[in-house]
């Protein structure tokens, strides 16, 4: 995790990615304010070891909704160079596991980035291991588990599909041939039985889509209820009230401080 990634082929083509992104705005910013000039000063910055720069410079990007997995990877890496160097903030691992996380959404067969990510855990569980903590896992509900077999468009479609057999069955049950009510009997109950399975886990994954979005918490560790959550542990973010914001984490959840989480961008 020492080296910087961010160099040749991948700086040209995040550099290239940011540029259109760039482009795609109602005004232009001014020379000083481009995305690519941020993103190389950042690269630079990280490959000079000056990582409280390369983390300004990336975290400007973020903050412009600047959207790239290069761009996330590198502003990670920057997180973890800078707790090795001894210069860590409180934090600093939560917010480079969120980095990293992004940078897998963005893109999933991101080797670098899942071993970066693998490797931030490790230390995690390491440090709540001295500090004479339990290594928790959180495990989602089942209704969660299944609403994420499949996007909400593909939960969707199997919908459509399974109301257009239901309808198709009813209609061969009028017909006065004893073989083709049969047939509309049976596939009549095969399509009801599957709009009774397949629409709540539409509805369910509509709900997660337009009222809840993945976070990362980046404090050394929280209560929720009577359990911790560890620094780096993903949560499902849900409506925010005055300070506090409701997340999930497992079969958790509850109110919790907003600025301690950090929300991914993920596309």
């Amino acid at each position: 995790m020492t080296r910087c990634r961010a160099r040749g082929k991948r700086v040209a083509v995040a550099l290239a990615a940011v540029t259109v992104l760039l482009c795609a705005l109602h005004r232009p910013p001014s020379a000083a304010e481009k995305p690519p000039d941020a993103f190389r000063r950042g690269v630079e910055a990280l490959a000079e070891g000056r990582y409280e720069e390369a983390i300004d410079q990336l975290e400007s990007l973020a903050d412009r909704g600047v959207v790239h997995p290069d761009a996330s990877y590198d502003r990670g890496l920057a997180y973890v160079l800078r707790v090795r160097a001894g210069a860590e903030r409180e934090g600093d691992l939560g917010r480079a596991a969120a980095a990293f996380m992004e940078a897998l959404a963005l893109r999933p067969d991101d080797e670098e980035a899942d071993h970066a990510l693998g490797l931030v855990q490790a230390e995690v569980a390491r440090r709540q291991a001295r500090r004479g903590k339990d290594v928790l896992t959180a495990r989602p509900t089942l209704g969660r588990v299944l609403c994420g077999l499949a996007s909400e468009r593909s939960w969707a479609a199997s919908t459509v599909a399974s109301s257009l057999v239901l309808s198709l069955g009813l209609v061969l049950r009028r017909r006065p041939r004893r073989p083709w009510r049969l047939a509309g009997m049976l596939l009549a109950s095969i399509g009801l039985v599957a709009a009774l399975v397949l629409v709540p886990l539409y509805l369910g994954a509509r709900y997660l889509r337009l009222h809840t979005s993945p976070g990362v918490l980046v404090v050394r560790e929280i209560y929720l209820g009577d359990e911790h959550i560890p620094e780096g542990a993903r949560l499902e973010l849900g409506e925010c009230r005055g300070q506090l914001l409701h997340v999930r984490w497992g079969s958790h959840e509850g109110g919790i401080p907003a600025a301690a989480v950090r929300k991914l961008q993920v596309r």
